[in-house]
């Protein structure tokens, strides 16, 4: 991990939110050519949602954690884990790794934090979703054990459609 050997993996403090906000968005928009009008409208839906209260959406919950990935001031990752309505079954959600550290092991790590807690709280499975124009994310998951269950279209025709990507890890 070239350029970043101070990486430290920690749970959101309020403090992070304008840098998690900014990371989410830009990682989702890096990868939008051609479908821009749908990833910035699900990008802002995102940021007003669950990302507006992350305190409350994912560290409320005993089995539930947000993560960042930070190096000196720079936040270079962030994954959440929320339970699902089935006890057994987390969602993986929001992972997101900043371009300029992208290809360096972060994604791994967070993937790895994220098993663990989620084995320590009981979980059978994890769960998530990605579309994919998120190619990098896509084989990142499935050489880590994530199978697709379900696909599905984002946006309706005349746009090119997004696929959606449901995926399953059991633990």
């Amino acid at each position: 991990m070239s350029g970043h050997t101070d990486l430290n993996i920690r749970t959101f403090i309020p403090a992070d939110l304008a840098q998690v906000q900014e990371l989410f968005a830009s990682g989702l928009m890096e990868f939008a050519d051609g479908v821009e009008h749908e990833v910035r409208r699900y990008v802002e839906n995102s940021l007003k949602a669950d990302l507006a209260d992350i305190p409350g959406q994912y560290l409320s919950h005993p089995r539930g954690n947000f993560w960042v990935v930070e190096s000196g001031s720079a936040l270079l990752g962030i994954v959440g884990i929320q339970p699902t309505e089935r006890g057994e079954e987390a969602e993986l959600r929001r992972m997101s790794v900043s371009s300029s550290a992208r290809r360096q092991g972060i994604g791994r790590r967070l993937l790895e934090t994220t098993e663990e807690f989620c084995r320590e709280k009981g979980y059978q499975r994890i769960f998530l979703s990605t579309v994919d124009i998120l190619k990098p994310a896509l084989e990142m998951y499935r050489r880590f054990g994530y199978a697709t269950v379900k696909e599905e279209p984002y946006a309706d025709p005349p746009h090119r459609p997004i696929v959606v990507h449901h995926l399953v890890k059991e633990l």
